[in-house]
Order: C-alpha cells, then structure tokens, then sequence
C-alpha cells in the first residue's frame, strides 16, 4: 500500500465515530506533489482519537515494513496541559476484510502496538517557511494472517499524515553461474533459494553434483555466490557471460562456411 499513489478519497475508519478528529484533505509532499493526507489537532483534550486503515494484504511476506511520513506541531506556546508530540502505532491481523466501526475494539489487545512514534522535527506554532517532514520505518513481524490493518491513535497532537508506505522486500529473479534462481521473498536473515541450471548447463559429477542454491537477504539483496557451479554440456560452451551456453557446433559451421566462401573467392 502507498497512499502517495491514491487519487481518490482514502476514506479511512475513525473513532469514535459520534467525535471523529481525523480530518482527511488534500495537501503537498515534499517535492510538492498532491497527496491525500490525514490531520488531527487536538492538544486541548485528553481523549485518545483513531484512524484506521483498510485492510492490507500480506502476500507472501512474514515481515513487511511501514514508512510514515508526518509532520508534527511543537507543544510549545500553545499552552495546553494535554498537548503531546508523539502518537501510537497499532496493526491488527486478521484472515480477511473483517473490520467494522465497533470491530475490533479500539483498545491495544485486541491490536498490536507497535510503536510510540516521536518527531525529530517539530514545526513551530508560529507561521513559517520550513515545514520539515519526519519519515519513520518500522518492521512488523511476524506475520501470520493473510492481512492486516494499521491503526493510528492520537492524543493531544497537532499533525498531519502526509503519506503511508507498506511494503516487503524481496531478492529478484537472478542467472548467475549458468544457473537460475526464482524471485525469492525472505522470511528470516537469510533464505536459501533452491535454483536449477540454465538450459544446455548441468552440476558437474561427483560430490558437488547437486541442484545449485543461493541466499536472499533480508534486505532483498542476493548474497555471495551460488553453492554449486552448473556447466555447460558437452558441445557447448559458455557465450558472452556466466548466464547461457550456446553450441559449439553452430560456431564451428559458420567458420567453416566462412573459409570456403574465401576459398571459393580466390
């Protein structure tokens, strides 16, 4: 999910519903681009108020990653005792859409906590130029239900939501050493992925005659090199790089044609 990429109304559930604080409204980015964004501004009450997402799908991810990206009013000159500059972060798994305005309660437990969420830039009360973003990335894990919703809740903050990201990493598809490894998703500090050899190469005989394997990193980077080397067949030799075999024979025919064409031209 990246709300960056919305361009309609993201229509997010607040509560409590008879009080809702969460205001959603069309701002700027920083590069100045149109988003949809949520803003609350509450510092003269105690009451805790929560924003909802809609449900996300986890895919094949156990770890995804959530990157917001806010701005926050500094509690300074606004002289209200219940001001605050920090807000909770909250996910609830479920295995399909489920939610409604009363379900899941809107406490933690049924929801997760995550986080208690602090600005490194505040924006002064009084008008100015800079208004300098705060972007936080967090990991939820693990993960097990087909999805999940995010829940914001705020409590005496002056802030506004500019935009949401929710992602998981992944090692892309990869030929490396005649051998080719499938798009791989991580689902601890390493995974190994199970490859096979490109067409026309094979693992070579003896105690290193098995299926090549390689490592994901959590990071979504592959890491070192494969653990077994596949070759090209008999007949075959490696082209331009380590990723295919082409035939020796089609090259040794084309060379040959090549001298009798210069033969018959003398």
């Amino acid at each position: 999910m990246n709300t960056k990429w919305e361009t309609s109304d993201l229509r997010w559930t607040t509560y409590p519903a008879e009080d809702p604080q969460w205001d959603e409204a069309s701002g700027l980015d920083d590069e100045m681009n149109s988003v949809r964004t949520y803003v609350i501004c509450t510092p003269e009450s105690p009451s805790s108020y929560w924003l909802r997402t809609r449900w996300i799908p986890r895919k094949a991810a156990t770890t995804l990653y959530v990157e917001i990206r806010f701005t926050m009013t500094e509690c300074a000159g606004q002289n209200h005792r219940h001001c605050k500059e920090t807000f909770n972060l909250f996910y609830y798994q479920s295995d399909s859409d489920e939610a409604t305005p009363t379900h899941p309660s809107w406490m933690e437990n049924p929801y997760t906590k995550v986080s208690t969420v602090a600005a490194d830039h505040l924006l002064p009360t009084t008008c100015c130029r800079e208004k300098r973003s705060n972007v936080k990335l967090m990991r939820l894990e693990p993960l097990r239900g087909a999805g999940l919703y995010l829940a914001f809740q705020s409590q005496g903050t002056c802030m506004a939501l500019l935009s949401v990201r929710v992602f998981y990493r992944k090692c892309p598809s990869l030929r490396r050493s005649f051998a080719s490894f499938p798009e791989t998703v991580p689902h601890s500090l390493v995974e190994q992925a199970q490859g096979v050899c490109v067409e026309n190469a094979v693992t070579p005989p003896g105690e290193q005659s098995r299926p090549p394997s390689m490592l994901c990193g959590e990071d979504g980077q592959w890491v070192g090199q494969p653990s077994s080397s596949c070759a090209c067949r008999p007949g075959y030799e490696a082209g331009d790089s380590d990723v295919r075999c082409r035939g020796e024979m089609v090259i040794f025919k084309k060379n040959k044609k090549n001298n009798n064409d210069n033969n018959n031209n003398k």
